[in-house]
């Protein structure tokens, strides 16, 4: 099993720190919002026995005792949540500035391990031309024995001869759509033969350092 990148670990890292952060925000705000209920039941249950505990009911005296402590425990308890949540907020507000980091580190890590997939791409295609140039050269070599053989024959038209045997528009008959409709549609205009390797273009466009060579001994 493959570890993950480093930047992709730190990310998740700091995305569940945010999540947990979040989720206590949401426990405090809960309990205050019940720590609130407790208050407003304590207010009607002072109401209910204020009265009677005053003109000597022991009952209603042993009961707004026990309503006075609960409230009492319950303001403090609300005093306390009152003050975490502040501190909270601010422990999700460093979570989330950390996750923004991470994510703009991992991002940038992400741009470099594609575009080096990308380079790793057009050498290929690079390798593929010239490939194609070899064979091109044969090609074409071939066509001109061919073009000398069939001039030779009485009434040749030498002419037509090497506007057909060349191949040139039965090569371009073969080529794919993709890319080269394309090429012809949107840079017409653009310079042809000029020998860049599109490796190199693609490593000097996302401003990957040079693979360095390492030479013979």
């Amino acid at each position: 099993m493959h570890a993950k990148p480093h930047h992709e670990s730190k990310l998740e890292s700091a995305a569940a720190t945010v999540t947990e952060w979040r989720a206590k925000i949401r426990t405090l705000n809960d309990n205050i919002a019940k720590a609130k209920a407790t208050a407003a039941v304590s207010i009607r249950a002072r109401q209910e026995n204020v009265l009677a505990a005053s003109l000597g009911d022991i009952a209603a005296k042993e009961n707004l005792a026990t309503v006075l402590e609960d409230d009492r425990r319950a303001d403090r308890e609300l005093e306390s949540l009152r003050l975490a949540l502040p501190l909270a907020t601010s422990k999700l507000t460093e979570a989330e500035a950390t996750h923004r980091a991470a994510e703009a580190e991992w991002r940038k890590a992400e741009v470099e391990r594609l575009a080096r997939a990308r380079v790793a791409a057009a050498a290929a295609i690079d390798s593929a031309f010239a490939e194609f140039s070899r064979a091109w050269g044969l090609f074409e070599s071939l066509g001109h024995e061919l073009i000398d053989l069939a001039s030779s024959e009485a009434g040749a038209n030498t002419l037509y001869l090497s506007e057909t045997v060349s191949g040139v528009a039965r090569l371009v008959a073969s080529l794919p759509s993709r890319p080269f409709v394309e090429i012809r549609e949107k840079f017409p205009f653009m310079a042809v033969s000029t020998h860049k390797s599109l490796a190199d273009s693609e490593r000097s466009y996302w401003r990957l350092p040079a693979v360095e060579t390492t030479k013979a001994a």
